[in-house]
């Protein structure tokens, strides 16, 4: 009797155990978290992998927008793909993809290039624009090209007005590619103002911009020679003269 009783009482506790599996409040299995490499939805990967640099919503970032039809319009999903898996060399992109020692799995570099075109769309008045990789150009002509473009918000040196910043800054040269600077004068920076090779943001020209004609792959090619022309071996704010601080003891 007692045997009987005691092995009841067994069965009685591992029927208790298994159903609090399913008591209320008891997570369950699924609600655990998925692995970071199940994750294929847009918005989850790209917060996790790209808005630190892109910005939340692919803008305000300190990187190139990607919420920009025209950008979205010119970029092939080839093009995109390589810098996503590849990073940019001599850049803060890293190589972003497992292959390279990245995080992301092929599909889900898939998954950010499908989740863009879908959240951001394309233009197709930019059909016909300057393609996004260019060629060495003649710093000179560049100058020119910049007196007549771009000096009437960058400044005729362009070091600045109070309506743009300096394009010839060390440091901003330092962090910035020839890639990042060509696309940037192609695409413009639709989130901060600035026009594209046709002088238009978004939809609307900019006054400056009404007499002159839009840009050709050649004149970018020199305006970006010539705005790395300015680039120095060492950025940054200049180190004191030791001989001179020695001289003053």
């Amino acid at each position: 009797m007692m045997l009987r009783c005691a092995t009841l009482l067994l069965l009685l506790a591992v029927a208790l155990l298994a159903a609090c599996d399913w008591m209320p409040g008891r997570p369950i299995r699924a609600d655990a978290p998925k692995p970071e490499s199940e994750v294929h939805e847009f918005d989850p990967l790209w917060s996790n992998y790209c808005s630190g640099c892109h910005g939340a919503d692919g803008r305000f970032g300190p990187a190139r927008p990607l919420n920009d039809p025209v950008y979205m319009s010119i970029a092939s999903d080839d093009y995109l793909r390589n810098v996503i898996v590849n990073g940019v060399s001599g850049t803060m992109m890293p190589p972003m993809a497992t292959s390279q020692g990245g995080p992301m799995t092929d599909q889900q570099v898939d998954d950010i290039v499908n989740g863009m075109r879908e959240a951001w769309g394309t233009d197709a008045s930019a059909k016909g624009a300057p393609p996004l990789q260019g060629k060495p150009g003649n710093a000179a002509n560049g100058l020119v090209v910049f007196a007549t473009h771009c000096a009437t918000c960058h400044g005729a040196h362009g070091r600045g007005t109070p309506t743009a910043g300096s394009v010839v800054d060390n440091a901003f040269l330092a962090m910035t590619s020839d890639q990042a600077l060509r696309s940037a004068i192609i695409c413009g920076r639709l989130d901060l103002g600035m026009p594209d090779w046709r002088g238009q943001v978004g939809t609307r020209t900019i006054a400056a911009s009404q007499l002159a004609s839009p840009l050709t792959n050649k004149q970018i090619d020199d305006l970006v020679a010539w705005l790395t022309s300015h680039r120095v071996e060492f950025p940054g704010a200049p180190y004191p003269d030791t001989a001179d601080v020695g001289s003053q003891n």
